[in-house]
């Protein structure tokens, strides 16, 4: 991804013009993959899972998100890292929660509620490709001996693509990338103001039946609150997923947030767990909670989630 560019006026209106471009454009080339592959009136069994496939004498050996349960439905949250796996042509999915998160820095106090992260996820056009819309919200209130405040409003818009590259087989992962951008929506005290392009690569082993281990490298435009400029941010994440049963999985990452030319912007570690309870195969809920591991992360975060697809 570019870096950020100096913020006089005609440099940031062509950055900002060539953002929505270049994020559109991802977006557009992946659906144009998509369509250019089989008919979609073609019977399931011969509709491939994945946009790629390894060069492996081995072949695919069935690893994966769906490995162990390949009814069960698969969320990209509560975790932060995200699934590898799409939800398949033909099905829409939808995914919900609440988090609270608690910070104390320089004698403020900050408490942050985030709902109602309604992520909606369809597929289309193949089995390896869905679009992809999120919106959310958010309360805030921080006080110190100085006062306190409180703002409230919705977050910019997510949208986003999600393209299954290839399948796991052997030691080479199962790879999923996602073209995505937030668009400038949101309530004056959240948006960034312009699009802010981004791409996440998805990297996912199954080890054994019931044990994976889940990787994200995200590479996104963030605005900067305390410059008044833009930067780009690098997420990774380290997913440790266990299936205890068919109706319990739990997991544990480890996640860090670095980036490069946020003047003021601290890198932030997380170690993150909770578990999926399966009421049903297409109906989930979810726990999360974590722990910041440096000061500059928040000191805590979690909530509880419902997901269901059809």
């Amino acid at each position: 991804m570019p870096m950020t560019i100096g913020m006089n006026r005609v440099g940031g209106y062509s950055w900002r013009r060539f953002s929505a471009r270049a994020a559109c454009l991802a977006i557009a080339v992946a659906a144009a993959l998509a369509a250019a592959g089989l008919p979609i009136c073609a019977a399931a069994d011969e509709r491939p899972k994945k946009l790629l496939s390894y060069d492996y004498n081995g072949g695919d050996d069935g690893g994966g998100e769906e490995g162990l349960y390949g009814d069960r439905i698969v969320t990209d949250r509560p975790h932060i890292a995200e699934a590898a796996s799409t939800v398949g042509l033909g099905r829409v999915q939808v995914e919900t929660g609440y988090t609270f998160y608690s910070d104390t820095a320089a004698g403020t106090t900050t408490q942050l509620h985030s709902y109602p992260e309604t992520l909606v996820r369809a597929g289309v056009l193949q089995e390896w490709f869905e679009l992809r819309v999120q919106y959310n919200a958010f309360s805030e209130y921080a006080a110190s001996q100085a006062g306190s405040s409180f703002q409230r409003g919705s977050d910019d818009l997510y949208l986003g693509a999600k393209v299954g590259l290839a399948a796991q087989a052997g030691i080479l992962p199962e790879l999923t990338i996602f073209p995505q951008m937030r668009v400038p929506t949101g309530s004056p005290a959240y948006t960034a103001d312009e699009v802010l392009p981004g791409m996440n690569f998805v990297y996912a082993w199954r080890v054994g039946e019931r044990l994976e281990i889940e990787c994200n490298t995200n590479v996104n435009r963030r605005r900067n609150p305390a410059a008044a400029g833009y930067y780009t941010e690098y997420l990774q994440t380290f997913n440790f997923e266990y299936d205890l049963s068919r109706r319990v999985m739990l997991f544990n990452e480890f996640v860090v947030f670095a980036q490069v030319g946020g003047v003021g912007v601290p890198q932030q570690a997380y170690s993150h767990g909770g578990l999926h309870y399966f009421l049903l195969p297409n109906l989930q809920v979810d726990v999360h909670a974590a722990v910041g591991l440096n000061e500059a992360a928040a000191d805590f975060f979690g909530g509880s989630g419902l997901s269901w697809r059809w």
